[in-house]
């Protein structure tokens, strides 16, 4: 509820805030000329929205503003034009009161918070500095190198940090809303998520390029044996029994029986050595499998070849070490209702 609130607030309220504000706590200029400066500012109004607020609330920095904005949404929501002109009034005048008392603490938090991050800018003053502190030596550290990695040539912008977070504190209106500025850090932080990813894989791959090397060598000759077929994917199959029953679908769940080993012989796990046939849903196995599946008439027995990145990837499973190539023998039994 209290995202919503905190986006009603009129300019009336906002130019209060503003004029009450002490010297040496300005909001730094924002300036939004490329991407670093976006996610920069953004970075400093999700932070300051997602939880430092709650806590200069509970260091009791600010008095909260929220249980009034909630008492007269409530009564506003079901007030006619006329009650809700006045109640808002009201609202204003109660949140700007309080606004009026938090500014002076909240201008020491914002010279201790900006001294601290190593700007020219000079109880709440002590909260400032040491939230400062976190910020330059913990969380922006770690938001940087979230952002790019080993690249000493790119970094976060303080100066936006800081005027996301100053005028997220102040109620000052946004270059960048909440709701965008939460959901920009998230899809930045997805994003380099992601190419930390392939960039560790990568690193893997470097690793493990001669067992990679064997791994195509094998898959490049066995391509070749007659009775072997390549699908687009990489899959390669030959048929050891044709079935004629009908074809599994993504949303079934089938009976089958497997023996699996790795290119060199190693068995690494078979139903069929356990005994017991295994049930499960076609899209609930490794690409290969799925792909296969879909293809086998109930009753076939095929043997697989499956590339590693149609198997397990760069993932180590103990027996199967990251890019192992897999040979399976599956025998399609049923499809389960």
């Amino acid at each position: 509820m209290k995202k919503t609130i905190l986006g009603t607030f009129s300019a009336v309220a906002v130019m209060a805030l503003m004029m009450v504000s002490c010297g040496g706590a300005s909001t730094p200029k924002t300036s939004l000329k490329n991407s670093v400066d976006s996610v920069s500012y953004a970075y400093g109004v999700s932070m300051t929205d997602q939880g430092l607020v709650q806590f200069l609330e509970q260091s009791g920095v600010l008095q909260s503003t929220s249980g009034i904005e909630y008492d007269y949404q409530i009564r506003m929501a079901s007030a006619d034009s006329t009650q809700k002109e006045v109640l808002q009034k009201e609202m204003n005048a109660k949140v700007d009161s309080i606004n009026k008392i938090n500014a002076p603490r909240l201008n020491q938090f914002i010279k201790g918070l900006t001294e601290a991050m190593g700007l020219e800018e000079n109880s709440a003053y002590g909260n400032g500095l040491s939230i400062g502190v976190q910020f330059s030596q913990q969380m922006l550290p770690q938001f940087n190198d979230m952002l790019f990695g080993g690249d000493s040539t790119k970094s976060v912008n303080k100066d936006q940090v800081l005027a996301g977070i100053i005028s997220t504190l102040k109620n000052q209106e946004l270059a960048i809303s909440k709701v965008e500025a939460n959901g920009m850090v998230q899809s930045a932080a997805e994003k380099a998520q992601a190419e930390q990813q392939v960039r560790q894989e990568e690193e893997l791959k470097a690793q493990h390029q001669e067992s990679i090397a064997a791994g195509d060598a094998f898959m490049a000759e066995n391509g070749a044996k007659e009775g072997v077929t390549t699908l687009p994917s990489g899959l390669q199959y030959e048929v050891i029994r044709a079935g004629n029953g009908p074809m599994p679908t993504d949303t079934d769940r089938v009976k089958v029986h497997y023996h699996g080993t790795l290119i060199d012989g190693t068995v690494f796990d078979s139903s069929v050595d356990r005994g017991e046939p295994a049930t499960f849903g076609v899209t609930q196995v490794i690409a290969g499998w799925t792909e296969a599946l879909k293809l086998m008439p109930v009753g076939s027995k095929w043997r697989l070849y499956i590339p590693y990145d149609l198997a397990y990837g760069s993932a180590d499973r103990g027996t199967i070490k990251p890019f192992s190539n897999l040979i399976f023998d599956v025998e399609l039994l049923s499809i389960e209702k």
